[in-house]
């Protein structure tokens, strides 16, 4: 699992490589503090797990994680947050991130989730998001495609989500974009988070 770090703290980088190297011996983590190290750090290694330190979108506003969607679309980009802040997440889950850690999880958190995340998952704190009329959401789609997207949530790729409902992966594909625009999200991951909140 390839894991970079970009965080404003040296020390919290180092504290977090040493203890998530005790919890995944497998992990190959790097740190970096300036930009132009993860730069070239995703540059070599474009499908990474990213652990930003949401200070640091903070200061750069949203545009540092656009920019690392652009050129590293592959990457998995997780946030480690001080502070709950709902509004603030959901801007985030707009913006492709796939897990929320608070930064003063414990090591064996932030391993489940880097876990997670590295088997296609998406981890957000459920207290840390907002309340929806969550059953009239999914309503708006076809009993197919809430089976679709619940598969879908579940981490399946489209071949095993055709395999298990017995349909074709072109079908499987034409349900995801139909429910992709009729619950106005723009990806898998979002598809995904948004079934987890409207039927948590």
């Amino acid at each position: 699992m390839r894991v970079i770090m970009f965080d404003r703290q040296s020390l919290f980088i180092h504290g977090a490589m040493y203890s998530l190297q005790k919890l995944i011996p497998k992990i190959d983590m790097t740190g970096a503090r300036q930009t132009d190290e993860l730069w070239a750090q995703l540059s070599a290694s474009p499908s990474a797990i990213v652990m930003i330190d949401g200070y640091l979108i903070r200061d750069n506003g949203v545009a540092l994680l656009e920019e690392i969607m652009d050129r590293f679309p592959a990457s998995r980009v997780v946030l480690v947050l001080t502070k709950k802040e709902r509004r603030w997440v959901e801007q985030m889950f707009q913006r492709n991130v796939v897990a929320i850690i608070p930064r003063n999880a414990n090591p064996e958190r932030f391993s489940a989730v880097l876990d997670s995340v590295s088997r296609g998952m998406v981890c957000f704190p459920g207290e840390w998001l907002k309340q929806h009329s969550s059953q009239d959401e999914l309503s708006v789609l076809s009993e197919r495609q809430r089976e679709v997207l619940k598969l879908l949530a579940a981490g399946e790729s489209n071949k095993e989500i055709g395999r298990n409902l017995n349909i074709s992966a072109a079908t499987v594909k034409a349900h995801l974009e139909t429910l992709f625009r009729r619950l106005d999200v723009k990806n898998r991951t979002q598809a995904a988070m948004y079934y987890t909140r409207a039927t948590a």
